[in-house]
């Protein structure tokens, strides 16, 4: 009996041998398919590395011939996302920048759009001027803003939930308070950065006036 369980884990051990030693060839050939593949990945990755090249400097090539074509005066310029003019929107009013009641500047809604009426998030100065008109043919200026600082001005863009607008808020001159139902001129110029055309637009709007605590308490 001794003899016998000694022929048969003797057996055993040399299937187990012959078998483990049968894993050896498949995990090889495991590591040549992936090293194949990874191979393979390396010239794919080389060629499409050598396409994008080849197409970077190729439109770069044909944007540097319609420059020159541009510049030489045969060929226009192309209309296709031009501003047309800037639109200052209805919802402009005045706002309230502190705790008193009444309205102390205004919020200025605006947008560039081209010749259909399509907006155009397109970058620029920005210059904002309030105009009162309530001395009888005087003119002066109750609030002024000019934003030059691209920083500055990409924050006063709005672009989520459709809104697509810039929006500068403006606040009036020290000491000028608007009367009751007054109305203040917004007039404002963006300098379009890219072809360097100033827009300009106006829009009357109509501010509350600032309430002392008395008038306040009724």
């Amino acid at each position: 009996m001794v003899r016998a369980r000694f022929t048969i884990v003797a057996v055993a051990g040399w299937f187990g041998i012959v078998a483990g030693g049968g894993c050896g060839p498949t995990e090889q050939e495991k590591f040549r398919v992936l090293s194949q593949e990874i191979n393979r990945l390396k010239v794919e990755t080389i060629e499409l590395e050598e396409q994008l090249a080849g197409r970077d400097a190729r439109i770069e090539s044909l944007t540097g011939q319609i420059r020159n074509l541009q510049t030489e005066g045969r060929l226009p310029p192309s209309p296709l996302f031009e501003i047309e003019k800037v639109v200052i929107l209805d919802i402009s009013d005045g706002v309230n920048l502190d705790d008193r009641p009444g309205d102390d500047g205004v919020a200025v809604y605006f947008r560039p759009v081209d010749a259909d009426g399509d907006v155009l998030k397109v970058g620029g100065p920005i210059t904002i001027k309030l105009l009162d008109h309530a001395e009888p043919g005087q003119t002066r200026t109750v609030g002024f803003a000019l934003l030059t600082d691209a920083d500055f001005i990409r924050k006063a863009w709005y672009g989520r939930f459709w809104t697509n607008h810039y929006k500068v808020e403006v606040p009036f001159t020290a000491g000028f308070e608007p009367k009751p139902g007054q109305e203040i001129d917004i007039w404002m110029e963006f300098v379009d950065l890219a072809t360097g055309r100033p827009f300009t637009a106006t829009k009357t709007i109509a501010v509350e006036a600032i309430r002392s605590d008395a008038d306040g308490g009724g």
